[in-house]
């Protein structure tokens, strides 16, 4: 259904989920210890075997799948976008909605961060925090302070060569179904390959200027994916039969499949070969995450399609302000995570009430305030 100006309720609904998730993702960080934040109270080593699997298998599975499904549908809503714009102002949209949130997070919200709430160390010197921002600044060390806004710097770029493409090649493909299963399990086969081979030189958790590269091959085939379901209209018309038998494979038995990869990969007693390098733990783990990347993504789509293509005054607030939370969770979950750092509850039960705590402040946050500046109103439009 579509509930105006040609928005499509179930995909708005599906990203309101799925950055709900990735706030839920950076506080299983924060008190797992599992993966790269700014804030991280947990420590992996001394963790229970019971909550090791917990946060390392929810992280593991919403990993796999999250932010590839964002470049999905990225891509699905980029197609019409340059068709009805054309390449000039397809591309100046581009730079304003994406590169200059970009900008503002580099500058101003990842050094409030680091100096305002982390204390970064030259700002505990005699020099002060106004002169720790000016180092900050001069050692350029903005350019790599992207924090969660990486998608947007990616999504930028790929956009950018997307449009370049159909500049060189104007022409689109005719319209045809939805990839046949046998086409989309040779994707899943080459993207798995793909990361086997990219990580052998950049592992899961190494990062190259806040890139985490090694999940890059699955957010590269959802991209394309979402670019030809956008040319080809087969998004809509697709399978749904299938797609839901897609969603209900990979979430019946992906998860106990990478539970059996873990305990028998080593992950769980401390091994980490599964993360990259020429083993056969590393190749295991990148066929099941790109099985899980593509399969899902194409069934969650279905699900949303199916069960939640309406409207209500609620679901229009969280889609309207996706945006927003996204770019704008960092600080609320970090400044929460601090103020609580003495609670001594165990570690997932601070999780389980800090991370909606952390996205219901957010969401507060970007309607009352942030989406009421002029200079940011526009470009937390979604």
């Amino acid at each position: 259904m579509k509930s105006g100006s040609n928005r499509l309720d179930y995909l708005d609904n599906l990203k309101s989920f799925v950055i709900f998730l990735v706030v839920v993702m950076h506080s299983n960080v924060t008190y797992s210890g599992y993966g790269g934040w700014y804030y991280k109270e947990g420590d992996s080593s001394a963790l229970d075997l019971p909550s090791r699997l917990v946060f390392g298998l929810y992280g593991g599975f919403t990993q796999a799948w999250f932010m590839g499904t964002m470049f999905f549908l990225a891509a699905f809503f980029a197609t019409s976008s340059l068709a009805k714009r054309g390449g000039r102002a397809f591309v100046r949209e581009r730079m304003f909605r994406l590169g200059l949130p970009l900008l503002v997070y580099a500058l101003l919200v990842e050094p409030f961060i680091e100096i305002v709430l982390l204390g970064w160390a030259p700002s505990r010197s005699a020099a002060g925090a106004w002169e720790a921002y000016l180092g900050y600044l001069s050692s350029f060390r903005w350019t790599y302070g992207t924090g969660p806004l990486w998608f947007a710097e990616v999504l930028l770029v790929a956009s950018l060569l997307y449009a370049a493409w159909r500049k060189l090649r104007p022409e689109r493909k005719a319209s045809a179904g939805a990839p046949r299963d046998r086409v989309l399990l040779l994707i899943m086969a080459a993207t798995a390959l793909a990361a086997f081979a990219i990580r052998l030189f950049f592992p899961v958790g190494r990062s190259v200027a806040n890139l985490l590269l090694g999940y890059f091959a699955s957010y590269v085939a959802l991209f394309l994916l979402g670019i030809d379901a956008g040319e080809r209209g087969w998004l809509e018309a697709s399978a749904e039969g299938r797609d839901l038998r897609w969603f209900r494979l990979v979430l019946y038995i992906a998860p106990s499949l990478l539970g059996i990869l873990v305990m028998v990969g080593g992950w769980a007693s401390g091994d980490e070969d599964m993360f990259g390098g020429p083993n056969w733990q590393s190749l295991a783990y990148c066929f099941w995450e790109s099985f899980v990347a593509i399969g899902f993504c194409l069934g969650i789509t279905a699900f949303f399609r199916r069960y939640f293509d309406r409207s209500s005054p609620f679901s229009r607030t969280l889609a309207a302000n996706s945006f927003g939370i996204y770019m704008f969770h960092a600080p609320v979950l970090v400044a929460i995570s601090l103020f609580l750092k003495e609670w001594g509850a165990h570690p997932l039960v601070k999780h389980a009430l800090v991370a909606p705590a952390a996205y219901a402040a957010t969401l507060a946050l970007t309607a009352l305030v942030m989406r009421r500046v002029p200079g940011l109103r526009a470009i937390l439009k979604c």
